[in-house]
């Protein structure tokens, strides 16, 4: 009842908002597309990937958010301070114990793990545990984004309106993954608004508002999808007020800003590449599978060859059957890790994290904290994260749509580049800095992520802007060559 309540103030609101360029009914069928999409969310993760039930992320972040819901039933109070990040390792101990994100720590400033569970366990009161009630908000408020981004957009592409508006929703990765209960949604509306507010033909209170509501989205849900904008949102910047619209001018000056900088502060560079590498150790780990067993102040890292060497009782439970070399792994922090040996416990371990490997794990190359082998690491990055997977990939068979829409989507970029000579200087100026957040985005994720499934879900951003890129420069016929008015 509260599901079908909700579509049809979903369908009420798309009804009765007017849309320059489209029709009414064209802002419901692309509401049906997300509905579907959310559906096939769920039915990849309880029935492809699961057994009849949700698995992997979307099990965790769901039952995980039913904890914290069930905090507010006991103390309302606590409950509040969960949600506003106040609460103390004793309340996580006594309430949420039987967490995983929650209560693994800290590795980063903001938790943005925490921040969806926090949203889902809001939604819980309404839910009561139907996960497709979670898919229908968050696809609701994503296809908002879709149409921020549309209203940004669609007066200086060349093609028909409605022609655009169809090809931003059926984006087969965005639309799919905005269908779900788990980051991307919220983050997709961040970064729309944050580009509406960027881009678009807007006064100054939407403009603002925009810009605040947006990246308080991308911090919550997403930060390092902010940090890859910062760039391209500087390089924007010093084009219009410092170097007279001289794109490659700025570009060349931020270039040599940024070399200088990591040349002269060696330490927030080495302390940024320790953090890389200990997100790539972290991500291989978890492609190649291995056991992460709770000693108290740390983790211990068994590999899947070792799990003949440890005894697991039916309460998760860990003991050595005999010496064992181990990774010890900081809790909570970006702590270096080390190699021990360790003798056979008698006090138990609690194994935190199981993992048989996924099937879509690929080597990377290590960066074994050294910024020479980051930039050795530069082009590998890059060829990952854009590219792959390829036909001969590991992973299933629902890899092939990935492959697909590589394929199209680069050919349709590389087309579309044949227009850059005769596009306009502000046109040039916003493909080249959604082009070089694309380029930070898609360096970061092929740095640290060896398993193409996630490649795909985390590189949606990138793909986002590289389709707007190319939307940009494909023209039908030259425009003028015009230096328009830029929105400061």
């Amino acid at each position: 009842m509260v599901i079908f309540l909700l579509l049809l103030i979903g369908a009420w609101i798309l009804w009765k908002r007017t849309t320059d360029g489209l029709l009414k009914y064209d802002l419901l069928l692309a509401w049906g597309i997300k509905l579907a999409a959310g559906w096939l969310f769920l039915i990849v993760y309880s029935e492809y990937y699961g057994s009849g039930t949700l698995t992997a992320d979307p099990e965790a972040f769901m039952r995980e958010s039913a904890l914290l819901n069930q905090v507010a039933h006991e103390s309302f109070t606590d409950y509040l301070r969960f949600l506003a990040g106040m609460e103390t390792q004793s309340m996580i101990d006594h309430y949420l114990s039987a967490t995983t994100h929650w209560s693994s720590g800290d590795l980063t400033l903001i938790n943005d793990s925490k921040n969806v569970i926090r949203v889902n366990s809001l939604l819980y009161f309404l839910s009561n545990g139907n996960v497709y009630l979670h898919v229908v908000v968050l696809g609701f408020l994503s296809l908002l984004g879709f149409r921020e981004l549309y209203l940004t957009f669609s007066t200086v592409v060349s093609f028909p309106k409605r022609r655009f508006w169809y090809a931003l929703v059926l984006l087969p990765s965005l639309v799919f993954w905005t269908g779900s209960m788990l980051k991307e949604p919220l983050m997709i509306v961040g970064l729309c608004l944050v580009i509406r507010a960027w881009f678009g033909d807007l006064g100054n209170t939407g403009r603002i508002w925009r810009w605040i509501i947006g990246l308080i989205l991308l911090t919550a849900f997403k930060p390092y999808v902010l940090v890859c904008l910062i760039p391209a949102i500087i390089l924007y910047v010093l084009t219009v007020k410092v170097f007279k619209n001289r794109i490659w001018l700025a570009f060349s000056a931020m270039f040599v800003v940024f070399i200088t900088v990591l040349t002269f502060l060696p330490a927030p560079r080495e302390k940024g590449v320790f953090y890389l590498t200990r997100k790539q150790f972290d991500f291989v780990n978890i492609g190649k599978g291995g056991i992460h067993a709770y000693a108290d102040s740390c983790f211990y890292f068994f590999r899947p060859d070792q799990f003949k060497y440890l005894s697991i009782t039916e309460d998760d439970s860990v003991f050595l059957k005999r010496p064992l070399h181990a990774k010890k792994v900081a809790l909570g922090k970006a702590l270096p890790f080390e190699d021990v040996t360790l003798q056979p416990n008698k006090k138990a371990w609690f194994m935190y994290f199981r993992s048989n490997g996924c099937t879509s794990y690929i080597p990377v190359t290590s960066i074994g904290s050294s910024s020479a082998q980051l930039a050795r690491n530069i082009p590998e990055a890059l060829i990952n994260a854009a590219f792959r997977p390829f036909f001969g990939d590991p992973g299933g068979w629902l890899k092939y749509f990935a492959v697909v829409e590589t394929i199209v989507l680069f050919g349709w970029a590389f087309y579309a580049f044949s227009f850059w000579k005769s596009a306009a200087k502000q046109t040039k100026l916003q493909v080249v800095s959604l082009l070089l957040f694309a380029v930070c985005l898609l360096l970061l994720i092929g740095w640290i992520t060896p398993v193409l499934g996630a490649m795909v879900r985390y590189r949606i951003p990138a793909y986002l802007a590289i389709f707007l890129a190319a939307a940009l420069l494909f023209r039908k016929t030259k425009p003028t060559e015009t230096w328009e008015k830029l929105p400061s």
